[in-house]
């Protein structure tokens, strides 16, 4: 049963239930949890990335564990308006920097990368485990 709860709500990452498809893309998905919220009618799972290469074409985060150590590497292209929050400042994830930690979002339901709960999904170029 997925976990339900009122809007804009934090929960454990434990009570999180993934659906195949996401547990299929990103096998290590409750481990790399930082968070869980629910916003627009879905439950989305946070994750910390950092930063390992960014260009006009796309951007490569290793997704951290709870102890900061690279797990999963994903490749992404943002859409042309979307920006990244880096210390509270909007910017092209083509200007972010090598070594960047940002702040990424999954939903519990549907594979998709996401840079904020209200933010479009991102077209995910690769995914692989480290």
């Amino acid at each position: 049963m997925p976990l339900s709860a009122s809007a804009g709500s934090a929960y454990g990452c434990d009570a999180v239930n993934f659906s195949k498809e996401v547990l299929d893309k990103m096998p290590n998905a409750q481990k790399l949890c930082r968070g869980v919220t629910e916003e627009n009618g879905g439950i989305y799972v946070k994750y910390v990335g950092k930063v390992v290469a960014s260009s006009a074409e796309s951007t490569t985060i290793e997704f951290l564990d709870n102890d900061n150590k690279a797990v999963s590497r994903a490749t992404f292209k943002p859409a042309p308006d979307q920006m990244a929050n880096v210390d509270g400042k909007k910017m092209k994830y083509a200007d972010v920097k090598k070594g960047t930690e940002l702040h990424f979002y999954i939903e519990n339901k549907r594979w998709g990368l996401f840079g904020g709960p209200d933010d479009k999904a991102m077209t995910i170029m690769s995914v692989e485990q480290l």
